[in-house]
């Protein structure tokens, strides 16, 4: 049996939105490799056909799936090669290396084991499109969690994704984490994260958004940290309609997936909720703003 390895070159800002696509058409996971700490580094975004479902008629669509991503954001073709059916599996694993995030962090697949002693592992099953640490936002986030994140603390995730930031969250030392997305896929994969890593009793997964996470946490007290890493309009929105209730006095709201030119608009609508703007991170295109609620 051969497998048709499709891959496609792209920047970090574009890789998990190819990894999205390509995802929907193999069963096997995608793969994202480079060097994802050098700023403006390409990635490699790598899936795997069997041969029997790698037809032209499969190809073309795959094709014209990245052709429409890439009037969004200019993308190069995919290239295909074939690769025998004993070589595959290992050329797939092969793909993917440790990824170092911040001062503690880091990322592996299940089949890797924990060398760096000095890091602390976090093992994200291959495959997940969203939130691999590769995007600039994700590590962003990652980033500001693990200066923010205190024993103790009680965090929300809105628009869980992959859960490797709920998985960081309690690897920061953070006692429960209210994780939600409205994607039932993004659940699974969460749970997935949680059990991967052994702290499925610490991260409470829920489909939602910031209504539902509100509903639980009266039940419970304010959170923390609220981190977001969605889209700017909906956080915009998500800020004019009491998003910072969900979090204490002295509380902090970490939110990404913004872009440059989005910037000064949400920090505008942040600042009109009654939040104090503390720290700005940037990486390329895309910036990551963390507020805190007065005490």
């Amino acid at each position: 049996m051969r497998w048709l390895e499709i891959s496609l070159a792209t920047s970090a800002e574009n890789a998990e939105a190819v990894a999205d696509v390509l995802a929907r058409f193999v069963s096997g996971g995608t793969a994202i490799t480079g060097e994802t700490q050098t700023a403006g580094a390409p990635l490699t975004v790598r899936a795997y056909l069997p041969e029997a479902a790698a037809s032209a008629s499969a190809q073309q669509q795959v094709r014209q799936a990245i052709w429409h991503l890439s009037q969004i954001s200019p993308l190069p073709e995919p290239t295909f090669q074939w690769i025998d059916g004993e070589d595959w599996a290992e050329s797939w694993k092969a793909s993917f290396h440790p990824l170092a995030i911040g001062q503690r962090l880091l990322i592996l697949p299940p089949w890797i084991p924990q060398t760096d002693r000095s890091r602390m592992p976090l093992v994200l099953d291959p495959g997940m499109a969203f939130g691999t640490g590769a995007h600039p936002s994700t590590r962003m986030c990652l980033e500001a969690l693990e200066n923010l994140v205190q024993p103790g603390d009680l965090v929300v995730d809105l628009g869980c994704g992959s859960g490797i930031l709920d998985v960081a969250a309690v690897l920061f030392g953070a006692s429960h984490v209210l994780a939600c997305d409205i994607d039932e896929h993004a659940i699974a994969a969460t749970l997935r994260g949680a059990e991967l890593n052994a702290v499925a009793s610490q991260i409470e997964v829920f489909r939602g958004s910031w209504p539902e996470a509100a509903a639980r946490l009266a039940d419970r007290r304010p959170a923390d940290i609220l981190v977001a890493n969605i889209l700017a309009p909906i956080l915009r929105r998500m800020l004019g309609e009491g998003l910072a209730d969900l979090v204490g006095p002295a509380g902090w709201i970490v939110l990404a997936g913004i872009l440059e030119e989005q910037r000064d608009e949400l920090d505008a609508a942040a600042r009109q909720a009654g939040l104090t703007l503390e720290a700005e991170a940037r990486d390329g295109v895309w910036v990551t703003l963390t507020y805190r609620k007065p005490s």
